[in-house]
């Protein structure tokens, strides 16, 4: 058979966690769950094409032209809740186009299985993990087969939808193919702080042990490591088949288990692979030797769940650490010349201004090189979310059936308005970014011309965001488009 997998273009929403610049600006990294299915299609035996068309800037019709040519038998999307009407569009108009059965996953299917499958244009649904029941989809589907056997399977029979029952066991993540690389643009991808080419992301364990209430994460109750053979022979394989040079570990938080850390930073030592890489971890889960070897093996910068600088605040989003912690943290990375980005929260639960205030003065007193500050929303499968859903509200079942429009959501607890967050949140950025002593700090540690003029890009979109509201920038947008339609009809 032939399988196509799409990853349409995302964008910045009004429900997001983060400011537009930095939705947009942030990371532009590969689409690595689909390349996970795409390699456990290819080795069930059928030939696989995978369209990236966010990193290509493809349009719709320029995927339709080259569908064509490939012929698929089925197309595949991953859903994400925030993407899903995005995502939903460009389903029906390669439906329409091309008469072809469209079969998706992701997370946002396992949360609102029957929400999804109201939508004609989607014929079916997968549940749960791929690594088994998709290449037993593909084969029912391929002989025409029954599909009641095939854990997680939705699909409709005499025009009623039936939603099989997942798979309830957990798969090693060692069984799983490596994500299939040769299927996208390698070269393209980097982050803001990238420094080297070929740039990629890496998982090596999936879910998360902690249980943080603002984190969809800890909502899938359960934490899945790879043996450290495994993670070294995936970054031998980018390494010299692919030209990589820097790696983002994306796993949740990286360093929960030491041993097989240590073990990981040793095999990359001996088997001489010359790469740099970051990765995201509590602040409460390092100590000297874990960042001595780390360093030793190429680390060069940690991005810290750090949220807030009050303990009050951190006790209330379920954190379980202490601002001490941070600070011990990065003071022992600092000492191994070790990068550090804190990411950030505002307006969580019980969170008043002067808390926002304090937070940010002690951010710049604990000497992070970058921070990434976002909104505490309720994100679908959080503990938030179900509290949300307690008060009869479900916000994203509603946005799913298009009964809902893209605006700020409710957080439970909390007590400083919209239009104020909004204000506190880019007066944050502008504070901690536009220091005299921060810019020159950061131009020194530049490495490249392509980092420079990332942060040179970014910056001045900051200062446009800082400066203008979203809806003063798109009625600055609109007033453009009419003196430019006026232009014309002279």
């Amino acid at each position: 058979m032939r399988v196509a997998l799409i990853h349409p273009p995302f964008r910045h929403h009004k429900f997001s966690e983060n400011l537009k610049v930095v939705d947009e600006e942030f990371i532009l990294a590969p689409p690595i769950i689909l390349a996970y299915v795409a390699a456990i299609a290819e080795k069930a035996g059928h030939k696989v094409k995978l369209i990236d068309a966010h990193t290509l800037k493809l349009d719709k019709f320029e995927v339709k032209k080259e569908l064509e040519i490939f012929k698929p038998d089925i197309i595949g999307f991953r859903l994400d809740t925030y993407t899903f009407q995005d995502a939903l569009s460009w389903i029906k108009y390669l439906k329409r186009e091309l008469k072809v059965p469209i079969i998706t996953g992701g997370i946002n299917l396992s949360l609102y299985p029957k929400e999804v499958m109201t939508y004609q244009e989607i014929d079916f649904g997968l549940i749960g993990e791929a690594l088994y029941s998709f290449p037993q989809f593909l084969k029912a589907f391929e002989e025409k087969k029954d599909f009641s056997s095939i854990p997680g399977l939705c699909y409709r029979k005499d025009e009623k939808v039936i939603i099989n029952k997942p798979g309830e066991k957990l798969y090693s993540f060692d069984a799983y193919p490596f994500p299939a690389r040769h299927l996208l643009p390698n070269h393209l991808y980097h982050s803001f702080v990238s420094q080297k080419k070929n740039f990629t992301i890496m998982l090596t364990s999936t879910g998360c042990p902690f249980k943080c209430n603002f984190c969809a994460i800890a909502g899938l109750k359960h934490y899945r490591e790879r043996s450290p053979e495994s993670v070294i022979r995936e970054i031998e394989e980018c390494y010299y088949d692919y030209g990589v040079r820097e790696i983002d570990f994306f796993d949740a938080t990286f360093f929960v288990n030491k041993k097989r850390c240590l073990e990981i930073f040793e095999g990359i030592r001996k088997k001489r692979l010359k790469i740099t890489w970051t990765c995201r971890s509590r602040v409460d889960l390092v100590d000297e030797e874990l960042l001595k070897e780390a360093k030793r093996s190429g680390l060069r910068m940690i991005f810290w769940g750090i949220e807030s600088g009050v303990k009050d605040v951190l006790n209330g989003i379920n954190k379980e650490i202490e601002p001490e912690q941070a600070e011990k943290a990065v003071r022992l990375a600092k000492k191994y010349g070790i990068r550090n980005l804190g990411f950030l929260m505002l307006g969580s639960p019980g969170e008043r201004e002067k808390d926002i205030k304090r937070t940010m003065e002690w951010a710049k007193e604990l000497g992070l090189d970058y921070v990434q500050i976002c909104r505490t929303i309720p994100k679908p499968g959080s503990e938030l979310h179900q509290k949300l859903k307690e008060q009869g509200k479900d916000y994203w079942r509603d946005f799913i059936l298009g009964k809902e429009k893209e605006r700020r959501i409710y957080v439970p607890g909390r007590v400083i308005s919209e239009e104020r967050l909004e204000e506190l949140l880019k007066r944050a950025y502008y504070s901690f970014y536009f220091r005299p002593k921060y810019v020159l700090h950061t131009l020194f540690k530049t490495r490249s011309l392509g980092e420079l003029f990332r942060y040179i890009r970014v910056a001045l979109r900051m200062l446009f965001h800082y400066f203008y509201t979203d809806v003063e920038i798109t009625k600055r947008r609109r007033f453009i488009k009419k003196l430019a339609h006026w232009g014309k009809l002279r």
